[in-house]
């Protein structure tokens, strides 16, 4: 960015010096053909500073842009299509002057995307070594979410066939879950509604007791209704799962619609309130320490498989529907 400053700064003062040449020849030419030597030897001598000076300008502009093209900012690819810069025709003003700031805005628009582009890339190039080279550090990172702190940590893995999932939409992938774990309740809401939901929770749910009666109506209340089945596929921003006495997951989706995971969190199904979201924490350890590792699980799933993290991490949080009747493993 500092290089296209200066970039700008040059094309400012090859315009000035053009101005500054301009004037000299105006006035060299408008001059009474009985002028003195000594006038015309002035203006002789300004022109050849400005010219100088133009030339220096434009050897410095030519130098900078060798440094740009090196840089990545200016590359074969829009040279290739006859415009060195790779830049539209920049604005003139009425008076014929090139607009400087034209310049700059277009220099500065290719190299941020230029910049992203390379990062993009070599980031890319980064994890195709790391993977080629490294091959154990893959393993490192399975070994520290199968060997957490407690029994807890331990349990995160990639689930078994995960190799065999499919690329699939959000409804397919929906429906396979329900077919696969029958006794888990999956509702898919916008955002603004899942904010109603959590916070009517708030109050039918009881921290201290909860009657069994009553969860099993809240339950079918979430499976039956209206905005459960109403809700466009194409604008679910949170899924909720909801496996009886046992948890309550909470899965946001960025954009809506979409099979891109960004958040998830776990929560008693005893919990109701404004915290329950993708981004917040129970109010019980437990369900505290399964999110954590919940956390660096999406992150790794995303990391693997970014097309089919979705797919996979609703299959391992499935696995947690044992976690107070077995041992982790």
């Amino acid at each position: 960015m500092e290089r296209l400053g200066r970039a700008g700064r040059i094309i400012a003062d090859i315009r000035l010096g053009a101005d500054r040449l301009l004037e000299a020849l105006f006035v060299a030419a408008s001059a009474p053909p009985d002028s003195a030597q000594q006038q015309i030897e002035r203006n002789e001598e300004v022109v050849a500073k400005e010219e100088v000076s133009m030339h220096r300008h434009f050897d410095d502009l030519r130098a900078l842009a060798r440094q740009l093209e090196e840089s990545g900012v200016l590359n074969g690819a829009l040279k290739a299509r006859g415009n060195s810069w790779g830049l539209h025709m920049p604005l003139v003003c009425p008076d014929g002057a090139v607009v400087a700031y034209a310049w700059k805005r277009q220099l500065a628009g290719q190299a941020g995307a230029s910049a992203v582009d390379r990062t993009r890339l070599a980031l890319k190039a980064f994890t195709d070594q790391k993977r080629r080279f490294f091959p154990h550090l893959e393993d490192e990172v399975l070994n520290h979410l199968h060997d957490g702190e407690s029994g807890i940590a331990k349990r995160p893995r990639m689930p078994a066939g995960n190799g065999e999932l499919e690329e699939k939409t959000l409804s397919e992938i929906l429906k396979n879950l329900e077919n696969e774990v029958p006794n888990m309740k999956i509702s898919t809401y916008r955002r603004l509604d899942w904010s109603k939901r959590a916070s009517s929770l708030a109050s039918l749910m009881d921290d201290d007791f909860v009657d069994p009666s009553k969860e099993l109506n809240l339950q079918n209340m979430g499976k039956s209704r209206p905005g459960s089945v109403t809700t466009p596929i194409d604008q679910v921003a949170v899924i909720e799962l909801l496996v009886p006495s046992i948890f309550r997951v909470v899965v946001s989706l960025h954009p809506a619609g979409s099979v891109d995971p960004d958040a998830v969190a776990f929560f008693s199904p005893t919990e109701g309130g404004s915290y329950l979201h993708a981004r917040g924490l129970s109010v019980h350890h437990v369900f505290k320490h399964v999110t954590e590792h919940a956390d660096k699980a999406l992150q790794y799933f995303i990391s693997v498989e970014p097309s089919k993290a979705l797919s996979i991490l609703l299959h391992w949080i499935a696995d947690y529907q044992t976690l107070f009747t077995k041992l982790c493993r």
